[in-house]
């Protein structure tokens, strides 16, 4: 099978569970917090409880995307296991 042959049959298989766009908007998210994180270190009152419960909530988003991103990867080796 060809290489051409087997990237289409795997991008018909491979169907991941959380389009693209989900998955950028976790980042943005996570990026969001890390921003927020920032600006409670660096403010007037230096809120360190805040910053580093921003930087928790960015950690778990950035983790589900990993998370995700594994389970897309094993999805299309899955996929391509039956085209072979």
């Amino acid at each position: 099978m060809s290489r051409q042959a087997e990237t289409s049959a795997i991008k018909s298989q491979a169907k991941p569970k959380r389009p693209i766009l989900a998955l950028s908007g976790l980042c943005n998210d996570a990026a969001d917090h890390v921003a927020r994180a920032r600006v409670a270190l660096f403010d007037e009152t230096a809120d360190t409880e805040t910053a580093m419960n921003q930087l928790d909530d960015a950690i778990t988003l950035l983790k589900s995307v990993v998370a995700a991103s594994k389970s897309v990867l094993k999805e299309n080796e899955a996929a391509l296991k039956k085209t072979a």
